[in-house]
């Protein structure tokens, strides 16, 4: 019996085959080795949407395929055609597995299986609901792909963006993820970096320096720490390194992050801090102690110049009186060089053709300096004026030039440098200066140079590696506190055995800056006849201070009467009204001191000539700005005396011009 008669037999005498297939939810056809149907379900005619009276025994399987085609079922183009393609091929009974999908946008899975005796079996499946779910599921797949990736890109953005470099290290130290920044530091891209070794990437020095502390983080420690590193290009950075491990899940340790944070410019600022903190507590020291150290001066040099002129024996001046002036000259001097040093002393700063004064400074050093040592100056053709005090600059220079003298061993080069510099906000903030245009003047050397631990305190007062041949540690202090006054930055580049180079940035004018007049200096004065009828009061506290500048004024022709305090000067005052000028020192006991005296006597006697003495420089700007007279600062010869008595006489004649 042939197959299709057994199937003609299942479906004619076995209705509960029939009844069987129709509550399957899948559709089924069976045709034969002729294409003609031999059993379907009405399942196969709901899903495939095919009229009922397509679907009997015998049933030619091209009419299934007409139906379609007519139908659209296969989209445009010539029905004939659409049929005899797919008779041909479902002639060639291959099996078959694929999804369809309907023009109501349903989709239907179509299986077809040969039998072994020729037609075949085929199952209809809806799948509409699974495909729709796959296609949710790869939606959000692709979505939840484009949020990671989105995310990936925002976080590779912060990694690149944050102010450090970030490392991904494996055990084997092959760098398996690298930021922007920490290729950049050794002037390579992250792609250029990304699965080499460490030894490959990172200097040498820095790599056996930092071995010690990779090991330990290999093992599972966790590790912070700060240290110097040399970069490919040779500069040094201060690094602190962050080391974490990273464990599996079996608590092995198969790698570990690095984060470094460059904090060069924080200790560059935290020594700055610390150097301003030593500079003010020299300055409350220095203030304490010069007032009356001065007054000591000033009574040894006011006893000893006259002394000295009295004394005719030219040996004994020679042998003893003129080495006690010059000492105690230079006791004065030093006294100066501390107040300065302290920032109490302030800068006159004023427009300087900083150009020129290097110049004339280096044709002055070429002759002293020995011929040994190669002095050389550059400069820019276009260099703008500065903002400074020239006599404090030129002192500065020198003390650089000594220092640099001292490193070459009178055997060298010494390099003067003059450009103009651009000040960026963030290099700026590191200084605390304003960004803007700046004067650099370099000096360096090729001397033996200058280590690491000496760097951090060439700067401090009194600090000095020169002690053996005299040195007092204030000339680079000078410097310092120079600059700090000027609104600028100093800092030091230097290696062991390789020389040294000290930068300094100064205010620069803009080319088209006017410069603002200067007050007209009085000419000194020799001879006070003249001042013969204009009776002076001196206020001074101490008693030998006061015999001094009582005998001054004595030889400058200066009729006097004194006091020793301020109310006892008012009380002179109200009771003498023939008096011209107070000199009054400013330190003296009681309520009221020199400033608040001549405060007073503008108000009250404004014809009153005064001059204000004092051997403290600090506050001295507040002094002639509040007290509104001339200063002179202890210790001081007759002729500065003269002087600053004539610009009172001066002022109290230009006052009483004035209209009331």
């Amino acid at each position: 019996m042939r197959v299709e008669d057994r199937f003609s037999q299942v479906n004619i005498f076995n209705p509960l085959v029939r009844e069987g297939l129709d509550h399957m939810d899948q559709g089924i056809t069976i045709f034969d080795r002729d294409l003609k149907l031999v059993a379907w379900n009405r399942r196969f005619l709901d899903l495939l949407r095919f009229p009922p009276r397509l679907a009997f025994e015998g049933a030619d399987f091209e009419s299934f395929i007409r139906y379609n085609a007519e139908n659209g079922e296969y989209g445009e183009g010539d029905a004939d055609r659409h049929v005899a393609v797919r008779v041909q091929e479902a002639r060639r009974f291959q099996p078959h597995d694929f999804e369809r999908r309907a023009p109501d946008g349903t989709f239907l899975r179509v299986v077809g299986t040969p039998l072994p005796a020729g037609g075949f079996v085929t199952v209809y499946t809806d799948v509409t609901e699974n495909h729709n779910r796959q296609e949710e599921l790869e939606r959000q797949v692709a979505e939840r792909t484009r949020r990671l990736a989105l995310s990936e890109a925002r976080l590779q953005v912060i990694a690149d963006e944050v102010p450090a470099g970030i490392a991904h290290v494996d055990t084997d130290m092959r760098i398996l993820y690298a930021n922007r920044r920490f290729a950049a530091a050794y002037g390579r891209t992250p792609a250029q970096i990304i699965g080499k070794s460490c030894d490959d990437v990172l200097h040498p020095n820095t790599m056996r320096e930092s071995r010690r502390f990779f090991e330990p983080t290999r093992r599972g420690a966790v590790l912070d720490f700060e240290m110097r590193i040399q970069l490919p290009n040779g500069k040094y950075r201060d690094i602190r390194t962050f080391l974490r491990p990273e464990g599996a899940s079996d608590g092995e340790v198969n790698g570990f992050y690095l984060l470094s944070v460059d904090v060069t410019r924080r200790k560059a600022a935290n020594e700055a801090l610390m150097q301003s903190h030593k500079m003010d507590a020299l300055g409350r020291l220095s203030s304490g102690i010069s007032h009356d150290f001065n007054n000591l001066l000033a009574i040894i040099l006011g006893n000893l110049v006259p002394l000295s002129d009295h004394v005719e024996d030219a040996e004994l001046r020679k042998e003893y009186l003129e080495p006690a002036i010059a000492a105690a000259r230079r006791g004065s001097s030093l006294t100066r060089r501390l107040l300065a040093l302290a920032r109490t002393e302030p800068v006159d700063p004023k427009p300087t053709q900083v150009a020129s004064s290097i110049s004339e400074l280096v044709k002055l050093l070429r002759s002293s300096l020995p011929k040994t040592v190669e002095l050389e100056y550059r400069r820019e053709d276009e260099v703008p004026m500065g903002l400074i005090d020239p006599a404090q600059l030129e002192m500065a220079l020198l003390n650089l030039v000594v220092n640099a003298r001292d490193a070459i061993s009178d055997k060298g080069r010494i390099i003067f440098t003059l450009d103009t510099y651009r000040l960026t906000p963030s290099k700026a903030e590191i200084h605390k200066l304003a960004s803007g245009t700046y004067l650099r003047i370099r000096v360096a050397d090729n001397g033996v140079g200058i280590s690491p631990d000496q760097r951090e305190r060439i700067f401090e007062p009194f600090y000095t590696s020169k002690r053996e041949s005299g040195g007092t540690g204030l000339g680079l202090s000078m410097v310092f506190s120079f600059v700090k006054q000027s609104n600028g930055a100093i800092w030091l580049d230097s290696e062991k055995g390789r020389g040294a180079r000290f930068t300094m940035l100064l205010p620069a004018l803009s080319p088209d800056a006017q410069v603002q007049a200067e007050r007209a200096d009085i000419e000194p004065v020799t001879d006070h006849t003249e001042n013969r009828a204009q009776l002076v009061l001196l206020v001074e506290d101490d008693d030998e201070v006061r015999t001094v500048v009582r005998r001054q004024l004595v030889d400058l022709g200066y009729p006097l009467i004194e006091a020793e305090n301020a109310q006892a000067a008012l009380e002179v005052l109200d009771t003498v009204r023939e008096i011209d000028l107070v000199l009054s020192d400013i330190s003296m006991p009681g309520e009221m001191d020199g400033i608040a005296l001549a405060k007073h006597l503008h108000r009250a006697a404004p014809e009153v000539g005064i001059v204000l003495m004092s051997g403290e420089m600090d506050g001295t700007e507040a002094t002639l700005t509040e007290a509104n007279c001339p200063f002179i600062e202890k210790p001081f010869d007759s002729s500065d005396l003269g002087n600053a008595l004539l610009k009172a006489v001066r002022f109290e004649a230009e006052t009483a011009r004035k209209p009331s």
